[in-house]
């Protein structure tokens, strides 16, 4: 018996062996993901305004989105930098393109999102310094080295800021 078990094909015999492999792979995955689900907390449901007796809200319920005195201030969406950084990214694939103003909005946006976040400023310094806007250029060099005050270039950032002072 054995002899013939080994006359089987070489392929056949890792393909049947690499399906099962797959399967219990997937199986496993699911297990961790099942695992993972039922390990989040969950939330409690939202518990809707209690109307007063007349059937309109009362006039001392809380607006939805507005602190009252004695009450918490709503929460805020978490901190997330990605958009910032993405609008980096695309004001740089703009300015490469030879569009530096379709970049301008794009970089004011990020500093919006990602208030110190140093490296939209810089972009937006040296943008408005090619386009020969010196006032603007110089505004955006300072708040770069206020946001990023040890900033490996500082020294080069501060020789344009005197050369554009003295022009």
């Amino acid at each position: 018996m054995p002899a013939q078990s080994l006359k089987q094909p070489y392929s056949s015999y890792f393909q049947r062996d690499s399906r099962r492999l797959a399967w219990h792979g997937g199986a496993i995955c699911l297990v961790f993901m099942f695992a993972a689900l039922a390990s989040r907390p969950q939330q409690a449901p939202a518990q809707p305004a209690q109307p007063s007796q007349s059937g309109q809200p009362s006039s001392d319920s809380p607006t939805p989105g507005k602190a009252t005195p004695g009450t918490a201030a709503p929460a805020t969406a978490p901190y997330n930098p990605l958009p910032a950084e993405n609008d980096v990214e695309v004001a740089t694939y703009y300015n490469r393109k030879g569009d530096p103003d379709a970049a301008i909005p794009r970089l004011e946006e990020a500093i919006q999102l990602k208030p110190d976040y140093a490296k939209p400023r810089e972009m937006l310094a040296e943008i408005y310094e090619k386009k020969g806007d010196k006032e603007n250029a110089l505004k955006y060099y300072r708040d770069y080295l206020q946001v990023f005050p040890h900033a490996p270039d500082a020294k080069k950032i501060e020789s344009k800021i005197a050369k554009l002072s003295k022009s």
